[in-house]
């Protein structure tokens, strides 16, 4: 029990404190060398979003050949259905008789 209380004091005051130094000269040289971190953090980010965009758009583009090279095969296969139906019907009206 006496930790936890202990611990929830320590908590309280560092809380606290961290408020309070948030505009003092080291609040301020710690987030003068942070800032370098935090803006290679936001290149690295900026450039793996634009990565990850060229992957999206590639993708994309290769959907898009791949719907067109469907139709295309759908199409020669109509096509092809079609020659053998008027085959079979030229052979089928070259041997019936009426």
């Amino acid at each position: 029990m006496k930790k936890g209380i202990v611990a929830l004091l320590a908590l309280i005051m560092l809380s606290s404190t961290a408020v309070y130094a948030s505009d003092t000269p080291i609040s301020d040289w710690i987030n003068s060398k942070t800032s370098k971190i935090t803006e290679k953090e936001k290149s690295a980010s900026q450039k793996a979003a634009e990565k990850e965009k060229k992957r999206q758009e590639k993708i994309q583009k290769q959907k898009q050949k791949q719907a067109e090279a469907k139709k295309k095969a759908e199409q020669k296969q109509a096509e092809r259905k079609k020659k053998v139906e008027t085959k079979k019907k030229q052979w089928k009206d070259l041997f019936t008789f009426d």
